[in-house]
């Protein structure tokens, strides 16, 4: 190691690790205008997407979502006993009264459960 610190020369088109870097997302256009920062799209579709708040079904499933994700092992149990033994009827998060019997079906009110058989 004679401490020489030489370059190769760069070959047409090609640019130094440095400004390829800088110009990773600059994609080429016929336009005028200033080239788009999609990094910066991208971080504010992403702010967007954060502070939507779902509505209706999305968030009543969002909803069930997240206590179940935070529940106890328990309250696992207790929603996939009651949802399914109900046929979908029933969501429960309370393993004392779920694990001691088998759930009823409760249709909403209106409606009646007919069981299906082929």
């Amino acid at each position: 190691s004679s401490g020489i610190n030489a370059e190769w020369p760069l070959r047409p088109g090609e640019q130094k690790e440095e400004e390829a870097a800088v110009n990773q997302r600059v994609y080429p256009s016929s336009t005028r205008r200033e080239p788009v920062d999609w990094d910066k799209v991208e971080a504010e579709v992403v702010k967007q997407d954060a502070e939507d708040k779902p509505e209706g079904d999305a968030a009543l499933n969002e909803l069930f979502q997240k206590i179940y994700a935070d529940g106890s092992e328990d309250t696992k149990r207790a929603m996939i006993k009651s949802f399914q033994e109900s046929g979908g009827t029933v969501l429960s998060t309370n393993w004392n009264e779920i694990g001691e019997k088998e759930t009823d079906v409760k249709p909403p009110d209106g409606m009646e459960y007919k069981q299906w058989n082929d």
